[in-house]
């Protein structure tokens, strides 16, 4: 008995396999619009972390481009570099903000000091006294008296479609020490 339904059964799936009646085009009506609405999700997601990903980069080529700095850092020069971070970033102006902020450690009272910080677009504020030392354990260890440049940038950005995520803020932070002047000075109203 069993071997007959064995048989029978094998039958039936050899026949199915050389079948050649049907359409296609129910199975394509059926897969279509899944195929495409995963194809749209994968774009999406794409485009969102190809975004965080430039921003990311930016903030580092912000952070190299100031760590050679051996002049003044003016107004100017802060202009600069956030028109310079919307274009690697290929953002908007309207959409971008930096802060770049400098740093230093005092070793006597284990403390970190802001010695200047500035700001462009509408993201943030400057860096506060109090705000860096509620930070201790998001700053790297320094010696006394080293300074370290804070770059921090902010792309708005806005889901193409709704896909039940929140339109957010892509941020970025990164640390660079000077590498040709022990200093990195501010000189601007």
């Amino acid at each position: 008995m069993i071997v007959k339904t064995f048989e029978k059964t094998a039958s039936q799936l050899r026949q199915f396999r050389t079948e050649t009646r049907g359409s296609v085009n129910v199975e394509a009506i059926i897969f279509m619009p899944l195929l495409i609405l995963t194809m749209a999700v994968t774009m999406i997601f794409y485009d969102a972390f190809r975004r965080d990903s430039l921003g990311e980069k930016a903030a580092y080529t912000l952070g190299d481009m100031l760590s050679r700095e051996t002049d003044y850092i003016t107004p100017d020069y802060v202009d600069s570099a956030i028109s310079l971070f919307g274009f690697l970033s290929e953002s908007e102006d309207e959409l971008t903000g930096i802060r770049v902020s400098v740093v230093s450690f005092d070793g006597a009272t284990q403390s970190y000091n802001v010695e200047w910080s500035e700001v462009r677009g509408g993201h943030a504020t400057p860096m506060t006294e109090a705000e860096v030392a509620t930070q201790h354990d998001q700053l790297p260890n320094m010696v006394s008296g080293e300074q370290l440049i804070v770059v921090e940038t902010f792309i708005d950005y806005e889901w193409p479609l709704n896909l039940g995520f929140d339109d957010g803020v892509l941020t970025a932070r990164v640390f660079t020490r000077p590498r040709f002047a022990p200093q990195l000075v501010w000189q601007g109203s």
